[in-house]
């Protein structure tokens, strides 16, 4: 017999994690500073935003700009 538990919406789509965080990185003069990327908490990937870290479709680019 199939579990019937649901996975939760809010999760990541890869791991199942239920929580990210912002990435940062250094802007242009070198000052650390929070960027649009999301890491999940749990396989630790990065994302462009919550519909893809709840598709589980994970960044391949470069890291963007930061927010001045």
């Amino acid at each position: 017999m199939e579990s019937s538990q649901p996975s939760p919406r809010n999760c990541c789509g890869i791991c199942r994690a239920t929580s990210y965080r912002k990435v940062i990185a250094r802007d242009a003069s070198g000052a650390m500073r929070t960027t649009e990327w999301l890491r999940c908490t749990g396989c630790e990937r990065e994302f462009l935003d919550v519909q893809s870290w709840r598709q589980g479709v994970p960044r391949v680019d470069a890291p963007p700009e930061v927010d001045k």
